[in-house]
């Protein structure tokens, strides 16, 4: 039998006994030291995380010490997430990516990429799906092509994109999502 777990109270104090926790309300949990906001997080996003982490690098190993390098970031810095910048999930995603990408430039040269990747072999694949991305975000407009740039290879939220580039950030929203159904298509035809 399972012991049931406690619930986490919302850090606002509302006299609801079992208020819904928000990620943002668990993020300044963690912030002020807690424990349980750390473990409710780890619940709701540790899969999410560890995905992100293989995806980053191909290497269930390296990914697992990313997953816990994120984990640990978070802990750290939980009190550093303005939610006036983006969504907590936003933010607990590019800790993540960032831990992976940490840990791909801290591993030796001459470790192995995992255990069913053949070098030559991914090296090839990840070539040509670059010169593919690259094609095909040609076939965008040029503001398009920016903006998915910014979202998925700089890593900045829809607000930061909005902020940096002046525009709204509905606008911003409208024009990734148009931008990923175009690229979409064209991966259909490829």
């Amino acid at each position: 039998m399972t012991r049931p777990r406690p619930h986490l109270r919302a850090v606002s104090g509302a006299d609801d006994p079992d208020p819904p926790v928000s990620d943002a309300d668990l993020l300044r949990s963690i912030a002020l030291g807690g424990e349980m906001g750390l473990r409710e997080l780890w619940d709701r996003y540790g899969r999410a995380v560890l995905g992100v982490c293989r995806a980053e690098l191909r290497d269930p190993t390296a990914a697992e010490d990313a997953t816990q390098e994120a984990f640990t970031r978070i802990w750290r810095s939980a009190g550093s997430f303005d939610p006036a910048r983006g969504a907590a999930s936003s933010w607990i995603l590019t800790v993540a990516r960032n831990a992976a990408r940490n840990v791909a430039r801290s591993r030796k040269p001459t470790e192995p990429l995992g255990e069913h990747h053949a070098v030559g072999d991914e090296h090839e694949s990840r070539v040509a799906d670059r010169f593919w991305v690259e094609g095909a975000l040609a076939q965008l407009s040029p503001v398009e092509a920016r903006y998915v740039r910014m979202s998925f290879f700089d890593g900045l939220t829809h607000s930061q994109i909005a902020a940096s580039t002046g525009t709204p950030i509905g606008t911003v929203k409208t024009r990734i999502r148009r931008a990923l159904g175009r690229l979409a298509d064209l991966e259909e035809r490829r």
